[in-house]
């Protein structure tokens, strides 16, 4: 064991972490019979669905007996509206008086979602262990576990706001050997930096989102500037459509890794270098189903649900997380037992320009609003460019909100979003009533009107 990794684990042990065992797990189920494999899953599936129709008041009242097919489609509107039935008695007594118990406990996770509406989740103690460790087990399936180096092009409003991360946190990723490039700041002359780093230095591993990789290699074509063939690239965080995989291989020379995850289901399944879709069967059951709900076939594309096995104080059951994809019936030439996504289809975000050209990570728009700078009141948004340096923001709002907390909220969000779009960017906030559903019953948080004209 490198020393970096053991000190790694030594921190989340010296805090009640159970991280090491949860990872210990993961490495372990690569070499597993298929059989043990599903006898796990099974069973962990088996006791959440027994403790929620018991435990859990939102399940108690809709789950006519502990079998899956029991159990209702759980929908982000279902979340908001019964977010507190939705939790173990204990836990909502200790959320409603914001006394968790000492040391080492659950946390509250927001996401500011693909829809453009904020969901917020519980993720109990043993949950963000096996969470964590499934984010360690990526990077190994990747090519880079613990205490490799890798650079890490990932949104960061820390750096825009010129704040430091916590000192925990600073210490955590030099020992993973955290390397950062901000994925919210990507003009020219930045992209260019970020390509110089790369090639001048002996790191082989790059950990992205999708589209701030994919505008990264455009600019590399663009520019002309010489390329250090790296080893992996991890993708994150959007849908690796085979023209961004083919762009991203012939760029950087790498092997492309698909991570599909969500902030309130952390990683739920990674590309293995035998190009295996592996599902993390271990803490998460998926489900593909059409739009009645009902099974479909593997190999068929349709709606997936998310289902936590370990996340027994705020279960997630049959959560519909927003993408399509489609499971496969195939074993990976690598011998892992792990069962196979054939694909993830997702949505496909639309670019935004800043004034001066530059892209702007559809990823930054979300998460600026819906988290950063969202305390619960903004409801729904969507966000337009309607001219080359022209932007609305249409907020929905809580309808008891007054009209002077609105203002409070948009001035930091306006200074936020201006710094990234940039000198000349003109930005209209308004606050609407409602925000529609796009003609395909989706509804569209982030349009680009400007790139169509």
């Amino acid at each position: 064991m490198n020393w970096r990794k053991h000190a790694f684990l030594l921190a989340h042990d010296a805090i009640g972490s159970e991280l090491r065992g949860h990872y210990a797990e993961f490495l372990a189920s690569a070499r597993w019979s298929e059989k043990r494999l599903e006898k796990l899953r099974a069973a962990r599936l088996d006791a959440l669905l027994l403790h929620a129709s018991k435990v859990v008041p939102f399940y108690r009242e809709r789950a006519t007996r502990p079998e899956l097919a029991a159990f209702p489609i759980l929908r982000k509107e279902d979340i908001h509206a019964h977010f507190d039935t939705l939790m173990e008695p204990s836990l909502l007594a200790e959320f409603r008086a914001s006394k968790k118990p000492r040391g080492y406990s659950w946390v509250e996770v927001k996401t500011g979602g693909s829809t453009g509406t904020p969901t917020t989740v519980i993720h109990d103690k043993d949950f963000r262990d096996w969470g964590r460790a499934g984010r360690l087990y990526s990077q190994w399936l990747c090519g880079f576990p613990i205490g490799t180096p890798f650079f890490q092009l990932w949104g960061s409003m820390r750096d825009i706001n010129d704040a430091k991360d916590s000192t925990q946190k600073r210490v955590l990723n030099s020992l993973l050997q955290v390397h950062p490039m901000n994925a919210f700041l990507m003009d020219e002359a930045r992209m260019a930096a970020y390509l110089s780093e790369i090639g001048e230095s002996r790191i082989d591993h790059l950990m992205a989102y999708v589209d701030a990789a994919d505008q990264l290699a455009r600019f590399q074509e663009k520019s002309g500037k010489p390329m250090r063939p790296l080893k992996s690239i991890m993708a994150c965080a959007g849908t690796v459509t085979d023209e961004v995989r083919e762009k991203l291989t012939r760029v950087f020379g790498a092997r492309v890794h698909n991570k599909y995850g969500s902030r309130e289901c952390a990683d739920m399944a990674c590309e293995c270098a035998a190009g295996g879709f592996h599902i993390y069967a271990t803490g998460i059951h998926l489900e593909i189903v059409d739009d009645a709900g009902q099974p479909v076939p593997a190999g068929t594309t349709g709606r997936i649900l998310v289902t936590l096995l370990q996340n027994r104080r705020f279960p997630i059951i049959r959560y519909e997380i927003g993408d399509i994809g489609a499971l496969s019936l195939a074993m990976c030439s690598c011998g892992s037992p792990l069962p196979l996504l054939e694909r993830v289809e997702g949505r496909i975000s639309e670019i935004i320009t800043a004034a001066d050209g530059a892209y702007v990570s559809p990823v930054f728009i979300r998460h600026v609003i819906g988290v950063t700078h969202n305390d619960g009141s903004i409801e729904r948004f969507q966000f337009v460019q309607t001219g080359a340096a022209a932007y609305t923001l249409a907020l929905q709002l809580d309808t008891a909100l007054p009209a002077e907390r609105f203002a409070q909220i948009v001035a930091p969000l306006r200074s936020d979003l201006e710094t990234v779009l940039g000198a000349g960017a003109q930005l209209e906030i308004g606050r609407v009533a409602d925000i529609p559903l796009g003609e395909s019953g989706k509804f569209p948080y982030l349009r680009n009107l400007h790139q169509f004209r």
